[in-house]
């Protein structure tokens, strides 16, 4: 008895071992594959990365590889009762697959459509139009050669030519997004037409495929998930069911966010433990969703789309899921779709019918997007090139058509070989991206180098694309009031860059910058994550002047030495196409109003990024007196004064003044220096003040005087005239010439101490002028200096500088 007693407690002993041997199995094959799919993403992604291919081609491939067609074959993953490495994995990763898709309806920002609306929406419909037709007409061939064997179904043949007509018409905005951006596109006119595009296609791919997972759950898709016939007002009572849990989901998450947005005001992130508990409501309430009968990976989508994009809690969640996300979960989530793939499994077709197959679903994708595209590019007045890239850019696929498959391989419209066709398709079209992109590169870069970086040659009614840089939070509010009165009725693209001086090796400065943050600001909870105090001060003051002043403001921030930092922002001008930058001075008020130099290494900033100008650059003294601030919040007006004495210098200060004269809270003056007669100006001078006059002057828009000096003592005392009246001058740095040179003689040594500022901005930034305003000093961008002069306002020609000699143009750069 004691014996048998033993023996069945060593079997029970036994079983638990091995069942628990099992489990461990399990978990460490699951594992493996998460780490196999990780390492082969990043290895492949670090050589397909150099032809410009998105990283969503690196991950589905590193599936398919770890899938049942290559590494499957040496393990029977059966014995563990897993059917494949894609089915454990997809099981795997079910939670993370709702955070990835919340992500998705996070970075989808639909106020970007509000800068091209209407292109982008003509460009979007006209390349989708195209596709559906081509779809319908497809379709019917497609599920005919490739439908599951021996399961045909002609009831299946328009649900296939629906999702077939998805797959066609789909665009990868998140994917086309990183593209633009890994390729510094973003700031460019065809960049923002592709991403605004992308978005109002994903928008509709999305709505449609919605539509039909919704009709699926609710009129049943094949006869055997059909059940007893419902009547119409039971399955409407369905569908209301499920838009208002969907509703009510979307409305609880954005309401909790609008929450802590409200408790945390201020401050830039919400704490990790309030992050958790937001990522854990929208699982809940997604899944709570997925009871009703809908999709719980598009209730979280729907989820992202819905939430607040200003405060702390989005900045939070985008700032710290987007390294895991990219990096971790999409190559997951691709990965199980690619590890789904069996090549044989479709046995019955050869490698010849295969090709054939994949090509004929590419060229149907590839010809309605191009195509359309053009057309609709065409209509618009886009180059017909130009629009040739854009349709290729909106054929790259990677989420909306990835679903379309998934689905109809599980409602059983598709089978094994009509996955494999699809998804290679979606991998080749996904593959042009990669040359499409470097044409766009290329050509955005070509046109760069010739087009007018002037505030001359741009014109009173197009688009302003503004760099302000500023080293501290102090100057973020003066920078963005001047950013801000520069918009008048055009367009205007505000950037602020960063500087932050790196002053000892860059490893030790962060690593001090994260301890004194973390001793300092332990209690908060953001120091965990490694923001410096520096940079959380100017993000703030950023946040702040936005919410009041409502004007959007793309920051950037450059970590570098004061030696290196030059190049740094000649990088953000070129990212940003920028047509102006404005440098703070090197100098700062004190509080009993007298300039001091705090930063040595700042001027000698200043006079780099002027030896080798990427576009117009000012220089922007900010000088507070208590007597013009108070009357200007009297009066809500802003006195600006442009100073004129000549040359293309100067041109640009009182073009720019005559931007700042369209808002309707600034009252500008154009004062003109002049010689006494029969003195005669220089002809470009003259020309350009005649367009000024008939087109500012006359209507009312801005005030003209004209001052007679002879020498610079008289001009130093019509500008010592001027000090108290005006809030802020406007001058430019100074030009050479006969007329200029007479005006400027005998000033003193005013260029000596900031040549920077030329003789006439630095008498007009120093001490000794009592009451003096704010100073912006303007330096006109080169390029054009040996070119025929252009009036500020008219439209470039942009075909006669192409055909410039190429000495002129490595002179100009």
């Amino acid at each position: 008895m004691a014996d048998g007693g033993g023996g069945g407690g060593d079997a029970k002993c036994s079983a638990e071992v091995g069942e628990g041997a099992y489990v461990m199995a399990s978990i460490m094959a699951v594992t493996g594959i998460m780490a196999t799919v990780l390492v082969l993403s990043g290895l492949f992604h670090s050589v397909l990365r150099r032809v410009g291919q998105p990283s969503i081609i690196s991950h589905i491939l590193a599936g398919i590889v770890v899938g049942p067609t290559v590494l499957g074959r040496a393990m029977d993953l059966r014995q563990l009762g897993m059917k494949d490495a894609g089915s454990a994995l997809s099981s795997t990763i079910y939670f993370v697959r709702i955070v990835f898709m919340f992500f998705i309806g996070l970075e989808l920002d639909l106020r970007y459509l509000r800068h091209n609306l209407r292109r982008s929406l003509a460009l979007a419909c006209g390349g989708s139009a195209l596709c559906l037709v081509l779809a319908a007409l497809g379709g019917p061939f497609f599920y005919g050669l490739l439908h599951p064997q021996g399961s045909f179904q002609p009831a299946n043949l328009y649900a296939s030519t629906a999702l077939f007509a998805l797959v066609l018409t789909s665009t990868a905005s998140p994917v086309l997004i990183r593209i633009v951006t890994e390729l510094k596109l973003t700031g460019s006119e065809t960049g923002q037409l592709a991403i605004g595009a992308a978005f109002a296609n994903d928008m509709a791919s999305l709505a449609a495929l919605s539509a039909i997972i919704v009709s699926h759950t609710v009129y049943g898709a094949t006869p055997k998930e059909q059940g007893p016939p419902s009547s119409p007002a039971v399955k409407a009572g369905e569908l209301g069911l499920m838009a208002l849990a969907v509703w009510a989901a979307t409305s609880v998450a954005a309401w909790a966010a609008r929450l802590l947005n409200r408790r945390k005001r201020g401050r830039q992130h919400i704490s990790k433990y309030e992050l958790c508990g937001v990522l854990l409501l929208i699982l809940g309430l997604s899944l709570v969703v997925q009871i009703v009968g809908y999709s719980a990976s598009m209730t979280a989508f729907l989820v992202g789309l819905a939430m607040p994009r200003d405060g702390p809690t989005a900045r939070t969640m985008v700032d710290r899921l987007t390294y895991p996300v990219h990096q971790l979960i999409m190559p997951l989530c691709f990965g199980a779709i690619g590890a789904r793939l069996d090549f044989a499994q479709i046995g019955r077709l050869t490698a010849r019918q295969l090709a054939v197959a994949v090509a004929y679903t590419t060229l149907l994708s590839a010809a309605g997007k191009v195509t359309g595209t053009v057309v609709a590019g065409r209509a618009l007045g886009i180059p017909a090139r130009e629009a040739v890239v854009l349709g290729a850019l909106l054929n790259v696929k990677g989420y909306s058509d990835i679903l379309a498959i998934n689905f109809g391989d599980r409602v059983g419209v598709w089978g094994e070989a009509a996955q494999a066709v699809l998804l290679l398709s979606s991998i080749a079209n996904t593959f042009l991206a990669g040359p499409a992109s470097a044409a766009i590169v290329r050509q955005q870069r070509r046109a760069f180098r010739y087009r007018s970086r002037c505030l001359q040659d741009l014109r009173a009614d197009h688009e302003l694309r503004l760099l302000v840089c500023v080293h501290d939070a102090a100057g973020v509010h003066p920078m963005l009031t001047l950013a801000d009165l520069s918009k008048g009725t055009a367009l205007l693209a505000v950037y602020l860059l960063h500087l932050v001086e790196l002053a000892t090796a860059r490893k030790y400065a962060i690593t001090r910058q994260l301890l004194s943050h973390h001793e300092h600001d332990e209690e908060e909870g953001d120091d965990e994550w490694g923001y410096a105090r520096e940079i959380e001060q100017v993000a703030a003051a950023v946040a702040a002047f936005t919410y009041d002043n409502a004007i959007p403001v793309r920051q950037m921030t450059a970590i570098s030495s004061l030696a290196s930092m030059d190049a740094d922002v000649r990088n953000g001008v070129e990212d940003a196409r920028a047509s102006l930058l404005i440098v703070p001075f090197h100098k700062e008020q004190r509080y009993d109003g007298r300039m001091v130099c705090r930063r040595e290494g700042r001027r000698q900033l200043n006079q780099r990024i002027l030896q080798r100008p990427p576009c117009t650059v000012g220089i922007f003294v900010e000088r507070r007196h208590h007597r013009q601030e108070q009357a200007a919040a009297d009066m809500h007006q802003h006195q600006v004064v442009a100073l004129f004495l000549g040359g293309a210098d100067d041109r640009e200060a009182v073009a720019y003044a005559a931007r700042l004269a369209a808002h309707p809270s600034v009252s500008v003056t154009v004062c003109r220096f002049l010689l006494p007669p029969p003195a005669s100006g220089d002809s470009d001078d003259e020309e350009f003040m005649a367009d000024l006059y008939a087109r500012s002057v006359v209507p009312g828009q801005v005030s003209y005087t004209e001052t007679y000096v002879s020498n610079g003592a008289e001009t130093v005392n019509a500008l010592s005239s001027m000090a108290g009246t005006y809030s802020l001058f406007i001058v430019g740095k100074g030009s050479s010439g006969a007329g200029v040179e007479a005006m400027t003689t005998g000033m003193g040594d005013w260029d000596q101490e900031c040549p920077e500022l030329g003789p006439v901005g630095e008498l007009l930034a120093s001490d000794d002028l009592q009451g003096g305003g704010s100073v912006l000093v303007l330096q006109q961008h080169s390029v054009h200096r040996k070119h025929r002069m252009r009036t500020w306002n008219q439209q470039p020609d942009l075909g006669h500088h192409q055909h410039h000699d190429e000495d002129v143009l490595d002179e100009a750069c």
